[in-house]
């Protein structure tokens, strides 16, 4: 173990620090891939098979766009009455003002299902890692994202299939008595699986049912036929269809000339190194209120 490494573990010691309150069911997870460009010890490296088939996997979905509709914003500065526009603001916030007043005061952080398994090019635990990381000659940077996910159990928990050049890198989090991580990457390989987004829209939909209280009351909404029947509302399956690019097709079994794979128990509000004669993973995992 060369210098350095032992400052990135004690480094990524200290940050166990950070107080651990009472479990969440979401947190945020940072990941940073590198390249241990000088092989240390005598270990002969040889390519290994890798068999992705029986996982259930996912790829993280991208950040939706938001685009502005820039004559809607211009028209809406449009008014001839200035004074009566003024007057609206006014009534506008003491009625907000008087609902705030009124409100009981705010429980416990909620979950944020719709932002689970999004993309994130930010680090924030694991930035200074990074930035020391990236001065280094003897180490190269392959990957760095972040994403928001529950704790499911074992079975229920996919594994997060990042693949960025011919690398990448599989993550699962999962929560049985304890926090679990189970982390596999390779390097130079063509492995391909099927990016699975019905797999996180059943996830987000199942939190959504669970965080409905028993004692909501069922009601039913009538939609009208003009409304079930427009063309604005859906498209048909074969639109969608031939709106779609070709995916790429799955390669889910094959040759990588360097694999990591380790299972670990952990705890939440820390960062984990796992080490590889060629490959480097720092993973940190905390809360998402964090």
């Amino acid at each position: 173990m060369n210098s350095f490494r032992l400052i990135v573990i004690l480094f990524i010691f200290s940050l166990s620090s950070i107080a651990q309150g009472e479990n969440l069911e979401e947190y945020m997870i940072e990941v940073i891939v590198f390249e241990q460009l000088e092989i240390i010890g005598n270990e002969k490296l040889e390519p290994k098979d890798l068999n992705l088939i029986d996982l259930n996997t996912i790829a993280l979905l991208d950040k939706p766009k938001i685009v502005l509709n820039k004559k809607t914003i211009l028209q809406s500065f449009n008014y001839e009455d200035t004074e009566l526009l003024i007057s609206q603001i006014i009534i506008d916030k003491n009625i907000n003002e008087q609902i705030q007043a009124n409100d009981p005061p705010i429980s416990a952080k909620k979950i944020n299902e719709s932002k689970w398994y999004e993309r994130q090019e930010n680090l924030n635990q694991l930035d200074n890692i990074y930035r020391r990381l990236d001065r280094r000659n003897e180490y190269r940077i392959l990957h760095k994202l972040s994403w928001l996910q529950p704790a499911l159990g074992k079975v229920e928990s996919p594994f997060v299939h990042e693949i960025f050049d011919d690398n990448g890198f599989l993550i699962r989090l999962y929560k049985s008595r304890y926090l679990h991580l189970d982390v596999i990457a390779y390097i130079e390989s063509n492995l391909r699986t099927d990016n699975n987004p019905d797999v996180i829209k059943e996830i987000k939909f199942d939190a959504l049912k669970n965080s409905i209280p028993d004692n909501v009351t069922h009601h039913k909404i009538e939609i009208g036929a003009e409304i079930i029947n427009s063309d604005e509302i859906y498209k048909t399956d074969q639109e969608i269809t031939q709106a779609r690019p070709d995916a790429p097709k799955s390669i889910e079994v094959g040759k990588v000339k360097y694999l990591l794979n380790e299972e670990r128990r952990i705890f939440k509000n820390e960062s984990h190194y796992f080490d590889h004669p060629k490959i480097g993973i720092i993973i940190s995992v905390y809360d998402s209120s964090l």
